[in-house]
């Protein structure tokens, strides 16, 4: 019979192949070696706990979105958008995520359940503050990624960057794009020199 920690921890293996799952999308634009789903969500977390404080929402609630938003995509992979014009998938994330914790001790399983569903919402008006924050926050770290693509030689970003720009609602969000455009990926450790 196996325990909660068993549970849990071959739950934790299962997160553990975000940190070796690329994201698709830059594979089309001819990023060699694409940052992985794991390292696409930190900075989602950190992201969106930076815009939930501007935003007067809850940074917490809101990192922890961005940090779980992506987990699903153990079981699906990351499929990139010209891939979801020919899916038709019918098993939305929250279910996806459902059946991956359903082993999981209960209350855990609902929080997981719960944070995966909320960062989902903001795709429609049916939304809290903090999903909104995690939402802007997912769409503007590809952006930033994207940018430091450019900046790296990567030609094929321009896309990338263009729908992101129109996806981003909070005013924290459209403040930080701006700014993301405007300033070189490089200009914060450049700054070093000019001390």
């Amino acid at each position: 019979m196996s325990s909660d920690a068993d549970r849990i921890v071959e739950f934790l293996y299962e997160v553990g192949q975000l940190k070796r799952l690329p994201r698709a999308g830059w594979l089309f634009a001819g990023v060699q070696n694409p940052e992985s789903v794991a390292a696409h969500s930190f900075r989602v977390g950190v992201l969106s706990y930076a815009i939930a404080v501007q935003e007067g929402a809850n940074p917490d609630r809101a990192a922890t979105l961005g940090l779980f938003h992506d987990v699903p995509e153990t079981r699906i992979g990351d499929i990139p958008y010209v891939g979801k014009l020919y899916l038709d998938v019918k098993v939305p994330p929250e279910a996806v995520a459902a059946d991956q914790v359903r082993h999981l001790p209960a209350p855990l399983a609902a929080h997981i359940e719960a944070l995966v569903a909320e960062h989902e919402s903001a795709k429609s008006y049916d939304h809290t503050p903090e999903a909104r924050c995690s939402r802007d926050a997912d769409k503007l770290e590809l952006l930033l990624q994207a940018r430091e693509y450019q900046a790296a030689g990567i030609t094929k970003m321009e896309r990338f960057i263009q729908t992101m720009q129109a996806s981003v609602v909070t005013d924290t969000g459209k403040a930080l794009m701006d700014s993301a455009l405007r300033i070189a990926p490089s200009e914060w450790w450049e700054a070093f020199g000019k001390r």
